[in-house]
């Protein structure tokens, strides 16, 4: 495995010093935390904003978690598995952080996983779903508080099961493993029958969708389900408009395709996309309204489901390391993340399983015309996860 063997490498070169530490502590009254998230790529816009809702948590927060003063570390991930990992082992290894958020891709996480259970760092994922850290590299330092990628997929195609006057849905997606996992969930509540086909993508190597567009329409869909993100879903939702298919196929996504400066560059071109997903600006609880306001003031736009998963985060770290007395361990802060149980959070409410995967609802979203622009307006809800 790539983590397993960097992780050979670089704790030779460190002398190994810091691995499977995990009562290493340098202040009881402050807390390190290590960020890693994409600020150059493919998926610069969603890093961007993973750090933004962070930060704002903290921010309103006086820079504290659980009444620590918080030591800040943050780290590009890149859009390469390469550079996640080789971010992954620094923070991990060199850095001394007491835990890890952010991560978004899924390539990274799987292969940074050997690194962080090694030397037993606590990691909230805070984008990826990676199915496999719920199932067999599942590890007891990893939680995913963004979701299962299967979860959209399985949630939305239960919904469009329901309506025989649905029609048949085409699967496309980007070829690796987020497209491929959140495309499965959604053909495990979907009837085969009804699905028109299947196709992949180049992922960050295509620029011309229109021989996959021409596919889509031989055969005939009524619907499109899809997973792209970041630049991907920009150029996927622009040429759809530009090939006349939305006149006649509804675009439905995993709640990605119309997120933040995305639905900015696509205009129009998004009007009447469908989201499933984790989160929107709408969700009606004290929480969100709250963060929806300050993000607005402080951004000058409305949050993405990036901000919001990390801004969770943030009340999910401050309630749990407000639980420890003494030193934040990283024994001690996997006891308490362990020990959260439900916690009110911007997307709901929050809990982990017994696979370290968060519970939350998902929602139906639609893009539509509103008297402050374009904007993802809530359908319904579809459940939880």
């Amino acid at each position: 495995m790539v983590g397993a063997l960097l992780l050979t490498s670089v704790a030779t070169a460190c002398g190994g010093s810091s691995l499977g530490n995990s009562s290493q502590r340098s202040d009881s009254g402050k807390v390190k935390v290590g960020v890693l998230v994409s600020l150059s790529g493919v998926y610069a816009s969603v890093g961007k904003d993973m750090k933004n809702g962070f930060d704002l948590y903290l921010e309103q927060h006086d820079n504290k978690l659980g009444g620590r003063t918080v030591d800040l570390d943050v780290v590009d991930e890149g859009s390469e598995p390469q550079s996640g990992v080789a971010g992954a082992t620094r923070l991990a290894q060199q850095d001394g952080v007491d835990l890890v958020a952010g991560i978004v891709s899924g390539p990274t996480a799987s292969a940074s996983r050997d690194i962080f259970d090694a030397a037993k760092v606590p990691v909230l994922m805070g984008n990826t779903g990676s199915v496999a850290l719920g199932k067999k590299l599942k590890s007891d330092w990893i939680w995913r508080a963004s979701y299962d990628n299967g979860d959209p997929g399985r949630l939305l195609g239960k919904e469009l099961a329901a309506d025989n006057s649905a029609g048949n849905v085409f699967l496309i997606g980007a070829d690796y493993s987020g497209g491929h996992e959140t495309l499965d969930g959604f053909k495990e509540t979907f009837p085969k029958d009804r699905i028109a086909g299947e196709l992949y993508t180049p992922f960050g190597k295509t620029s011309d969708y229109s021989p996959y567009l021409a596919k889509i329409r031989a055969s005939g869909a009524k619907n499109v389900f899809c997973f792209y993100a970041g630049g991907e879903a920009i150029e996927f939702t622009k040429q759809f408009h530009q090939f006349g298919l939305d006149k006649s196929v509804k675009l439905y996504s995993a709640g990605f395709l119309t997120e933040g400066t995305a639905l900015d560059a696509e205009g129009d071109a998004a009007l009447g996309v469908m989201n499933a997903s984790r989160y929107n600006w709408d969700v009606d609880n004290p929480e969100n309204k709250q963060f929806v306001a300050a993000y607005q003031a402080k951004f000058n736009r409305l949050p993405t489901v990036y901000a919001a998963n990390m801004y969770d985060i943030g009340i999910l770290l401050d309630q749990a390391i407000k639980s420890i007395d003494g030193a934040v361990t990283h024994d001690n802060l996997r006891k308490a993340i362990n020990e959260l149980g439900g916690v009110n959070g911007v997307r709901g409410k929050l809990e982990f399983d017994d696979t370290n995967t968060i519970k939350q609802p998902f929602y139906l979203v639609k893009v539509d015309k509103t008297a402050e622009g374009l904007r993802n307006v809530m359908v319904k809800d579809l459940g939880r996860s």
